[in-house]
């Protein structure tokens, strides 16, 4: 079996725009791959190095020896070693979708690449519950219509604007112009435990949005209202302050969305400060990386919920790295991105709908389980390679 073909789709999606990859072997298997730099800049880029990557050391490789591809495209690309989310998110599409044909070609699961189911369902929260807000008076409704949903597990942006589009804009400088924004977020986090009552969980994602001694002040402030912990409490670029943080605050941190390969997590396990790893499996070097991440995590008592930020595709991916993964904890998804105008559904069989009582189940389809809808894609191809 050789890979022959691969497309490379850039799909406007409602203020994302997802990179997905369809990978084809000579015998006609499939894979399919997602970069996952939907929800910022550099989509574009992650195509283009995509391309790069799969002309120089994918196209006529065997499919099967995926850890021989990764090594060659960390060791041979100069700039993967020290890299960003760009090219790692390049690495992730194409580690993905050489698991899937693999996986398909065996007829198994994804998962069972991994060592095989350990769960059943998936418990899960939900992000995106604040889309259709215009403003902050609207979210302990929408809260509340989530929770009545099934879900007892919400995350929120409390820095965040809320922008007319529903979406969200985080604080730029770190918060440093704006005296009155950790008082407004303490103020939202107050309406939605109010709102919502002492049951259900409440995760804040800070984003690093601001400095590390008002982020401790706000972490203080908001002790009252039982939030399950915080998220990105630090920039990335300043792993040193998580440590401060950490040592000044009584919940638990999550981090690692922007944190790449198993090399840029033994840095952070190592420091003490994270309880909650993160890795994003469409950035962080694909599936395969991230089951290596998880494990050493395991080993220092860290549990593991992947980020999910991009089409349903990478929820499908997160799906079979979770139900593998001995320390997962909460499985992150976006059940309500529907709600934002011109968003567009990349396949046939997404898993959100099947989501009751807040947990996911777990499919026991060949591969991802998932196939691209070629209708909405159509305008969306941005480049074949062979």
């Amino acid at each position: 079996m050789r890979v022959r073909q691969v497309r490379v789709y850039v799909v406007e999606s409602g203020g994302i725009r997802p990179v997905i990859l369809e990978m084809t072997a000579d015998d006609g298997t499939v894979g399919l791959g997602e970069a996952a730099v939907a929800y910022g800049l550099g989509g574009k880029a992650a195509a283009a190095m995509i391309g790069e990557l799969c002309e120089r050391c994918v196209i006529d490789r065997d499919p099967f020896r995926i850890e021989a591809i990764w090594s060659e495209m960390y060791d041979q690309s100069v700039w993967t070693k020290g890299g960003g989310p760009i090219v790692f998110a390049a690495m992730s599409a194409i580690e993905q979708a050489l698991v899937d044909i693999k996986a398909r070609a065996l007829g198994v699961p994804a998962y069972d690449l991994l060592g095989g189911r350990i769960h059943d369902r998936l418990p899960a929260y939900a992000n995106g519950w604040y889309f259709g807000c215009t403003d902050a008076a609207d979210l302990p409704r929408l809260a509340e219509a989530t929770v009545a949903d099934g879900y007892d597990a919400l995350k929120f942006y409390p820095f965040a604007a809320i922008l007319e589009t529903g979406r969200l804009r985080h604080p730029s400088r770190r918060g440093t112009t704006d005296d009155g924004l950790r008082r407004r977020a303490v103020a939202a986090v107050a309406g939605l435990r109010a709102a919502l009552g002492p049951g259900p969980k409440i995760m804040l994602d800070l984003s690093g949005g601001l400095t590390p001694d008002e982020t401790i002040r706000f972490c203080r402030e908001v002790e009252a209202f039982d939030i399950a912990y915080v998220e990105e409490p630090a920039d990335p670029f300043d792993p040193h302050a998580l440590g401060k943080i950490a040592a000044g605050i009584s919940q638990p941190i999550a981090f690692g969305e922007r944190v790449y390969t198993r090399y840029g997590f033994r840095d952070l396990l190592a420091g003490r400060a994270v309880d909650i790893l993160q890795p994003d499996l469409g950035n962080t070097g694909g599936i395969l990386e991230g089951r290596k991440i998880a494990a050493m995590a395991e080993a220092y008592g860290v549990k593991v919920q992947p980020h999910v930020c991009a089409s349903a595709l990478s929820t499908a991916i997160a799906m079979h790295f979770s139900a593998a993964t001995p320390n997962f904890s909460m499985q992150e998804h976006f059940p309500y991105w529907d709600r934002i105008p011109g968003y567009t559904q990349v396949l046939e069989d997404p898993i959100e709908p099947q989501v009751t009582a807040g947990t996911i189940p777990v499919r026991e389809t060949v591969g991802y389980g998932v196939t691209l809808r070629k209708e909405s894609l159509r305008d969306f191809l941005w480049a074949e390679f062979r």
